[in-house]
This record gives structure tokens, sequence and C-alpha cells, in this order.
């Protein structure tokens, strides 16, 4: 992938402050050998982006088919064992291989620059734990085609399922790592944990609940390994999903909340009354959304279960508040419709409704928990709100990541149709599970009511994928083909530190000095500070 430098000038410290001189870091090779051995935590956090997005391509895909099987047309695609792998897998992709990865990448990328660092920590643990995604993403997908899976066939295959899995979680906690001790080790002068940008207060919140919840998982899927070995049968799939089930799944958007916190002051031309507000919303998403306890057998009765109900309950708050405090920065700025804005208020939007949604969920009365209402609500919550969480990132930070703009007439595009087609891909799911307490895949409900909203989750589906497709059509063009737009060092008059180096970064992030940091916005301070009263 190509790659345009600028050389526009840095930002400027702000008046009055001191700055620290910035390490310089040796050059890596040029070519394939350069991509393959680095530990360059910008070459690293490309390739996730890249190699997260392909397999969206692949999840999307995989998702066209089961909204076709789903209408019951006589048009077989797949057997009735292999829907249930294809559904398994779907949600695999979509989690693990796509959600999870990119915005580790994004913060492998963005964290050393917003907090002023030369480097990322531990730098190459976050590239092995690149490499080891990538070939257990690999494996996983092997096993699925030699009838792997939870509920495969070949014993073999289930096993290397389960070994991907493990090494997926395994990875991700070594990404983690890096990332989280970067932020806690490596700011720059002045910068306190109040002072930390809100995109990075999200990776500290979700990587760091992530990172206790990952060894839960890591646990589990190691006694689901032995007991298939020695015992026989695998074991349920709830033993897994939980991990993007209610409450675990608002854990899993922090970071798209985080990319919200982060477009909508600078677009909008504003910023926020108190920052802490968005470190509180943050927290409290965090907080509500850790469920590694939820899953456990022995948890789902008694106090455990009163536990679940309250935190899913409870997790409507932090979604609610989220758009009270974008609404009033919103409110006291200037409306500007550019892409990465709409996509990250589309974005908030369905948080909010998937939130809602997971509330009525716990509702014991109601009858929702295990019924396809659930795959309605992570369509909502994962597809639609992390997904455009994911898009508004990119149209954001483009510049920055590699040094050009993507198409703003592709970006509103993504956004009709990610936006729109995640309505329709839910709202059939919701109002199904509501009125007739449908399992995934069930026949219970006849007749042309359940054909018409399996139609209309399929159109929804196909606006999806349209939706994926676009943005990763812009993505090659601009970047790839070199098409897009050269971007200056700080393009939209961004608040944070990664816009006062240029676009793309050198090496060592920063030329020559870092600025001493003295507020949460330092670029927006050091810019007032420079302009002439008219």
């Amino acid at each position: 992938m190509s790659m345009t430098e600028t050389t526009e000038a840095p930002g400027t410290a702000p008046a009055g402050s001191t700055t620290t001189d910035v390490p310089v870091l040796p050059s890596e090779l040029a070519g394939l050998a350069g991509w393959l051995s680095t530990a360059d935590h910008k070459r690293v956090g490309r390739m996730y982006l890249v190699t997260s997005l392909a397999f969206l391509v692949v999840g999307g895909v995989v998702g066209a088919i089961l909204g076709v099987e789903r209408i019951d047309s006589g048009l077989a695609l797949v057997s009735s064992g292999s829907f249930e792998q294809l559904h398994t897998f779907h949600g695999e992709v979509a989690v693990l291989l796509f959600l999870v990865p990119f915005f580790l990448g994004l913060a492998t990328y963005l964290v050393p620059l917003q907090v002023g660092a030369p480097d990322i920590a531990f730098p190459r643990g976050a590239a092995a734990a690149y490499w080891t995604y990538l070939a257990s993403g690999l494996v996983l997908v092997g096993a699925y085609a030699a009838d792997g899976g939870i509920t495969g066939g070949d014993a073999v295959a289930v096993d290397l399922y389960l070994l991907s899995l493990i090494a997926l979680a395994t990875a991700t906690c070594v990404a983690l790592g890096s990332v989280l001790t970067t932020i806690v080790t490596e700011r720059a002068p002045g910068m306190t944990l109040l002072r930390t940008p809100l995109f990075t207060w999200s990776i500290l919140v979700g990587g760091g609940l992530t990172l206790l919840t990952s060894p839960v998982l890591i646990a589990r899927l190691i006694e689901l390994l032995i007991a298939h070995r020695y015992g026989g049968e695998v074991g349920s799939y709830a033993d897994i999903s939980w991990f993007w089930s209610v409450p675990t799944v608002y854990l899993l958007v922090v970071p798209a909340a985080g990319v919200a916190l982060e477009i909508v002051p600078v677009i909008g031309a504003s910023r926020y009354r108190v920052h802490a507000a968005g470190i509180i919303v943050l927290g409290a998403m965090g907080a509500l959304g850790f469920g590694a306890f939820v899953r456990l057998e022995e948890a789902t009765s008694g106090i455990g279960s009163l536990v679940f109900v309250a935190m899913g309950l409870a997790s409507l708050l932090p979604a609610l508040a989220l758009v009270g405090l974008l609404g009033d920065t919103l409110r006291r700025g200037r409306l500007t419709l550019s892409s990465s804005l709409l996509l990250a208020l589309g974005a908030v939007v369905l948080l909010f409704l998937g939130a809602l949604a997971g509330a009525a969920s716990v509702i014991e009365p109601l009858e929702l928990d295990g019924m396809v209402w659930q795959v309605g609500q992570i369509h909502l919550t994962l597809y639609g709100g992390a997904v455009l969480g994911a898009f508004a990132a990119l149209w954001y930070w483009a510049p920055k990541i590699w040094g050009v703009h993507l198409g703003e007439l592709a970006g509103k595009a993504v956004f009709a149709l990610t936006f729109l087609g995640a309505l329709l891909l839910a709202a059939p799911d919701l109002v199904a599970g509501l009125v007739e307490d449908q399992a995934v895949r069930s026949a219970t409900l006849d007749g042309n009511l359940l054909v018409g909203l399996n139609v209309v989750s399929l159109v929804g589906g196909v606006l999806g994928i349209l939706g994926v497709l676009v943005a990763v059509g812009s993505l090659l063009s601009s970047v790839g083909r070199g098409n897009g737009v050269r971007a200056t060092a700080d393009p939209w008059g961004g608040h944070t530190l990664e816009w006062a180096t240029t676009s793309p970064p050198p090496p060592g992030n920063f030329v020559g000095t870092v600025p001493v940091v003295t507020s949460p916005t330092p670029v927006l301070d050091a810019r007032s500070d420079t302009e002439v009263p008219a």
C-alpha cells in the first residue's frame, strides 16, 4: 500500500511552555522486508487496520449467505449443519477478526501519538501480537473449512478451531499490554490522566477491562479443548459467545464511543464544558460492560442473576449520557455535515438503540434471552454502532495515518448504507423475537410475516455489505492507488497531540520536541494563543 508524506510544520507548544527532546529511532528496512520485520507501531497499526477490514468483507459475505438461508425460499445454499457453523463463524469473524483487532490497530497507531510518545511500549510484542492474530485468523478460517467449529464433525478441525481462538485471545492480551503500558508510562510531560485524550481513555477503559476479561475466555476455551480431547463433547456455544453478548458487548464498543468523543468537538468547532464528563461516560460504559461472570453457570442464579439484570438495565444510562454530552457540545458549536461527523453521530444513535434493546433483553418476563431478539441487539450494537464508529475513525484519522483524505462523497454513501442497513438488519429480528420468541432459525412463525421479516433483514444485510465495499473501495482508491487529496499536518483543526506532527508522522513521531501539555486540548490552545484578534 502506497504512502504519501507531507512536510507541513507541526503544531507549536502552548505559549510559555517548555519542551522535551525526543529520541531519534533507528530507521527500518525498506520494501517487503521492512513490513515483515517491522517493530514500528505505525506500520503495525496499518497492518491491523487493513487485515481486519479484509476479514470484515469475509464476515459480510457469510452474513449474506445466512440471510438468504433464513428466507426459507427453497434455495438451499448450505445444509442445516453448515448453517449452524456459518452462524458461529459469522459472529467470531465480526468480533474476533474484525472489531477487536481494528480498534487494537487504531490504538497501536494513535495512542503513542496522542500521549506524545516516540514509540509504543514493547514494540516487538505489539508486532508479534499482530502476526499471531493473522496466523490464528487464517487457522480459524481453515478449521471451519475442514468441518470444525463448535458444532463441527471433524475432531482435528474442532481442536484447531479451539486452539485458534485461544491464540487470538492471547494475541489480544499481548497487544493490549503494549498499548496500556504506553498510556500509563509514556505520556508527555504535563499530560496527567485527566488531560489524556478521550480516545486514549476509551482504550484504557475498554482495553483494560478486556485484558481482565480475555483470560476468563482463554481459561474456558482450554477447558473445552481438554473436554473435547479426552471427554468427547465440546460443550455449549454460550461458553464462548458470552464474550460478545450483554453486558460484555458494551465493553467491546467503548472505543467506538471514544472515536465519537474525539470527532464531535473538533468537527463541530466546539469543546466540552468539562473534559472529565467524557471520562466518566467511558468509565461507566466499561464498568457496566464487564460481564465475565455472566456465563459462569453458577452465577446465573441468585445474586449473580440479579447483578446481571441490574447491569443490563443500568447500561442504558451511559449511552444516554453519551448522547446528551455530544448533543450539548454540538449545540454550542457549528454543525458541519462532514463524513466523519455523520458516521460518528450515526454510531452513537445505534449504540443507544442497542443499549435500549439490551436493557429489554434482561427483563425476565419478556423471555428474550437466547432468542432472535439478541441477534437484533447485537446487530445494532456491534454491526451498527461499532462498524460505523470504525468507519468514522477511518475518515477522521486517514489523513494522519496515510497522509491522504478519503472521499467525502464515498463517506456519506457509507454512512447512509451502513446506518440504514443496520436498522433493516436488526428490526425484523427484534420484531420476531418480541412477538414469537423466535430462536435464530425456527419455523414456528410461519406464513408471509416470517418471510417478509427475513426479506427485510436480507435487504439490510445487502446494504451493509455495500457500505463495507464502498468503504474498502475508497480506502484502496485514495491510499492504495494514491488518488486521495494530500493532507496537511492538521486538516481538521484538531485538539490533541497527534495533530502536532506531520501527516503521516516521521520516525520517532515528532520532529525534535514535544509540547508540554497544560490542558486536554494542547493543540487547540496553542492555535488560539497564536491567532490575532480581529
